[in-house]
């Protein structure tokens, strides 16, 4: 033994269940109460057999505040998010689903009909939970995906509602099998021009707006020449002083 751990108020002990990491643990108490823990790190055993003697205080506590219903089962999900309470009800098969990362909220109400829950568990890889009832039947509950039909084609269109098609003239013409064929052999036997360079239309475009900007700079220099290509003369001014 490591441990041994005490929870006041809880009554009597009816079942626990460990999160997968084994970090959470979820006690059944006949106070009709689910209660969660965090468990500390356990020290490894030794040969004077001390173990940790620690009380638990609850993060989550979970019941039924309408009708005070106990609990059969309790299961966490795979990555120990998403915690599953299986209903003690001699009347109807419920399944409770609270979200451990969002402060244990309530998060849906499963209902199997009238066959009442004995036992449920949590599948380990997949977000899916079987559930027995005492009629011997095992329910199998799972998360649907939604379809996505845009998926299958890439032309394809999800609307919300019903609307009008408006179809193209030649959509849905039926073309003749022999002039299908026709062309394709035509297509094949046109000579494939390997040699020739085919320029992109963004740089043929960016080419002719370069040229054009060279040509506009050398037409604007031929027509507004600059005086100061002549030759230079100095102009020698020479002023007489007036005063005596």
């Amino acid at each position: 033994m490591v441990a041994r751990h005490r929870i006041s108020g809880a009554g009597g002990m009816k079942g626990f269940d460990f999160a997968k990491s084994g970090r959470r643990l979820v006690t059944n108490s006949s106070d009709r109460t689910l209660r969660q823990f965090n468990l500390p790190n356990y020290p490894a055993p030794n040969s004077n057999g001390e173990f940790l003697e620690q009380e638990l205080e609850p993060t989550h506590r979970f019941n039924d505040p309408i009708n005070k219903t106990a609990w059969y089962a309790m299961s966490y999900s795979p990555d120990g998010e998403w915690l599953a309470g299986g209903a003690a009800d001699p009347a109807t098969h419920k399944i409770y689903i609270w979200d451990i990362s969002n402060d244990g909220q309530f998060a849906s109400a499963l209902d199997g009909g009238r066959e009442p829950l004995v036992h449920l568990h949590w599948h380990p890889t997949k977000s899916s939970i079987a559930s027995t009832t005492n009629h011997g039947n095992i329910l199998i509950w799972h998360c649907p995906n939604p379809e996505r039909w845009g998926a299958f084609a890439g032309g394809f269109e999800e609307v919300d509602e019903n609307v009008e098609y408006e179809e193209k003239e030649d959509e849905f013409d039926v073309e003749d099998e022999e002039e299908i064929t026709r062309r394709k052999m035509k297509a094949e036997e046109e000579e494939v021009d390997i040699d020739s360079v085919i320029e992109d239309a963004a740089h043929r475009i960016a080419r002719l707006d370069r040229s054009r900007v060279e040509d506009e700079d050398i037409s604007w220099a031929d027509q507004d020449a600059d005086n100061e290509l002549g030759d230079f003369k100095m102009k020698i001014i020479i002023q007489e002083d007036t005063e005596m």
